[in-house]
């Protein structure tokens, strides 16, 4: 997809012995405007700002924004203003909410969304923030005035977005929206993870980050391979059985640490093991929500990457239609409210709203679980390019709607070994234990069907008798009997501890700084 950009001005920031002033330029072909000077926490809007930044430039360096990522999208609603980003690997999302109240307005307020001009430069400018200043905070269309010698005038820019970056924001929007588990945590137990994983490191896999649920007993993380345990103190679930949720690429998580010790709250939305999962960061008047893949590859949104979760089919035109006029006369609206607008069941209003995700003309707010009208592109995508039809994925859910499914054998294949394992508290001897998944059994019309499936969560190996294995093998990916069999198994392949101490007999280290094991591969 091609986005155009077409800016006045740049984005500027000046800081004087008296004010400080960030000037947000905004997209001339969707023109927003809100001017209003800070009434409380400067210093905390910089903090989140910086944040976000971080989120953008994770992972890559300013030339390759530039050519590959879309800018930062601004909205301006009457009762939030808010910002949001996506990395350049697909895997991390990060959106800024503002209360209004933060701010006295000057002048008209244009509500709207748009893209804003958010450059390396103004990210690093910002860390010139002081509250000790007035501080002034506009975002405008219409170009500022140049108080920077050379930094240029109006600038425009055609920037072709890849397919599987917009496809990846788009599911990521309706991810928000899938039903799941909430844990209200203390950040300081979220923090205690991260340093966890930034002073005790391992280049040993696996390395996912397990949230376990015991009756009566707080929420935990565990983090593999050390089975490292964080308790999330205080914080209460409905599980009345054992539970547990698996993500990876939890090193992301760092990307928390900027706004963690001036927050009042965190909750944590799990929508299961190895999908996305979000950060619901909270300060006074500010909110900074961190959106994470169930994988730092990013997998998920591919093509079909959610089909067996995700959201159903089109709805209907004059469900869409009334859906559209409903949410954006009202700005936000539940699913349970518009069933009741529209006559029709919960689950169709809801579908029908997060359909409008998926065009990018609506986005879920986590706190409030209302959906709300935002205008993500121009143009709404071509969805049918963007999100083809997975027929097997598809004919595997008629596979299991229908009880064509039957699981004969599911068992574990293991192996162990002994390692050593740095920790912040020095080097430690653990029992690794390597876990490979076989399961057996019948999909629809096929009686023999075998895959092995990593501890990972993926197909690793497979058998089946259908045209399309025997043509293809694995190589485009696993025949709808190989996923219904996967899918319907899911229960059974519980996750469970993946190491054991091995003694605290500690081998002698010469130099523990030059150990070859102390560092980490990113994940």
């Amino acid at each position: 997809m091609f986005f155009n950009y077409s800016y006045a001005t740049p984005s500027a920031f000046e800081s004087t012995r008296e004010h400080n002033s960030v000037d947000l330029a905004a997209n001339e072909r969707r023109p927003v405007r809100f001017h209003g000077k800070v009434k409380s926490s400067p210093f905390l809007i910089r903090v989140v700002l910086r944040a976000l930044g971080e989120v953008i430039w994770s992972n890559h360096n300013y030339e390759s924004w530039m050519n590959s990522v879309l800018d930062p999208v601004i909205t301006v609603h009457p009762d939030r203003i808010f910002f949001e980003a996506f990395s350049q690997d697909q895997s991390a999302y990060a959106q800024v909410r503002l209360n209004p109240a933060l701010f006295e307005p000057q002048g008209k307020i244009t509500c709207g969304t748009t893209n804003i001009d958010f450059t390396a430069w103004l990210w690093a400018a910002l860390a010139e923030m002081r509250s000790s200043r007035e501080t002034w905070f506009r975002i405008d269309s219409g170009g500022f005035e140049i108080r920077t010698q050379d930094a240029g005038g109006r600038f425009e820019q055609k920037v072709e977005i890849p397919d599987s970056w917009v496809r990846g924001f788009l599911a990521l929007q309706d991810a928000m929206a899938m039903p799941g588990t909430r844990l209200h945590c203390r950040p300081v137990d979220i923090l205690a993870a991260i340093r966890y994983l930034k002073y005790g490191k391992s280049r040993l896999s696996p390395k996912a980050l397990r949230y376990e649920f015991e009756p009566g007993e707080d929420a935990k993380i565990v983090l593999e391979p050390w089975e490292q345990e964080i308790p999330l103190k205080g914080t209460a679930h409905n599980y009345g059985e054992s539970h547990r949720f698996r993500v990876w690429g939890r090193r992301r998580l760092r990307l928390l640490e900027p706004v963690l010790p001036f927050a009042d709250s965190v909750d944590v939305y799990l929508k299961g093991r190895a999908l996305p999962s979000f950060y619901v960061v909270s300060l006074p008047g500010i909110q900074f929500i961190l959106g994470l893949s169930g994988w730092s590859a990013a997998e998920w949104s591919k093509p079909g990457g959610l089909s067996l979760t995700g959201a159903k089919g089109k709805p209907s035109a004059e469900i869409e239609k009334r859906t559209w006029d409903i949410i954006r006369k009202q700005t936000t609206v539940s699913a349970r409210d518009l069933a009741k607008s529209l006559g029709c069941e919960l689950p169709e209003a809801n579908d029908a709203l997060r359909y409008l995700c998926r065009e990018g003309r609506a986005i879920y707010d986590l706190d409030t679980r209302k959906f709300r009208h935002r205008e993500l592109f121009e143009d709404t995508p071509d969805l049918e390019k963007l999100f083809p039809p997975d027929l097997r994925s598809e004919k595997a859910e008629k596979f299991i709607a229908d009880n064509l499914v039957e699981i004969q054998q599911c068992f574990i294949e293991e192996m162990k070994k002994v390692k050593k394992l740095h920790t912040p508290d020095g080097p430690v001897r653990r029992e690794i234990v390597y876990r490979d998944w076989k399961v057996e059994g019948r999909a629809g019309d096929e009686e023999s069907v075998m895959i092995k499936i990593s501890d990972h969560g993926k197909i690793i190996f497979g058998t089946c008798g259908c045209a399309f294995f025997r043509d293809n093998i694995l190589n485009q990916g696993p025949c709808e009997h190989m996923l219904a069999l996967f899918e319907a198994s899911s229960a059974q392949r519980v996750d469970r501890p993946v190491s054991t101490d091995a003694g605290d007999s500690r081998p002698p280290v010469i130099n523990y700084e030059l150990d070859e094991d102390h560092y980490d591969e990113e994940e």
